[in-house]
């Protein structure tokens, strides 16, 4: 299912839903695309809802980690450089995303909790990291004005 946020955005989410757990997918749009915006992003970002063996399986594939995780997220084109609009269409990446993790550490509410994840995600594919404390503390501020909370668990 692809996504459209209503008024014109440039963004364009597509989702799939690969498990079972009820999963507010207009507040999701609502949350990738702010975030996507707010760092004046355009193209398509796919979010995908998977199992906790399926994260597992990327988990361990991707990151060399067992277990399941919150979220990973895989940049394609990331941010579109200024200017730059002509050309085939702009793949800003993918999400991947467990609701039963999420809801496994929510805190706050699991819709809290993947509207956190979902910001955090985003701002992956768009050149944010937490490898440094420096960019780590980056990332908490911009996941708390997007989202009203800080520091995803990922």
């Amino acid at each position: 299912m692809t996504a459209e946020p209503p008024d014109s955005s440039p963004i364009s989410v597509a989702f799939l839903n690969e498990q079972t757990m009820s999963v507010d997918m207009s507040r999701i749009l609502a949350v990738a695309t702010r975030t996507a915006e707010s760092e004046g992003a355009s193209g398509a970002i796919s979010i995908t809802f998977v199992t906790p063996e399926r994260m597992a399986e990327l988990n361990a594939q991707h990151m060399g980690k067992s277990g399941p995780t919150d979220v990973l997220s895989f940049p394609i084109d990331g941010l579109r450089p200024p200017g730059d609009s002509d050309g085939p269409p702009w793949l800003i990446g993918d999400v991947v995303l467990c609701p039963e993790v999420a809801a496994d550490q929510a805190s706050a509410g699991v819709e809290s909790e993947l509207d956190l994840l979902v910001a955090h995600g985003v701002l992956h594919l768009l050149g944010y990291d937490h490898e440094t404390e420096s960019g780590a503390e980056q990332m908490r501020v911009r996941e708390h004005h997007l989202t009203g909370r800080f520091g995803a668990r990922a």
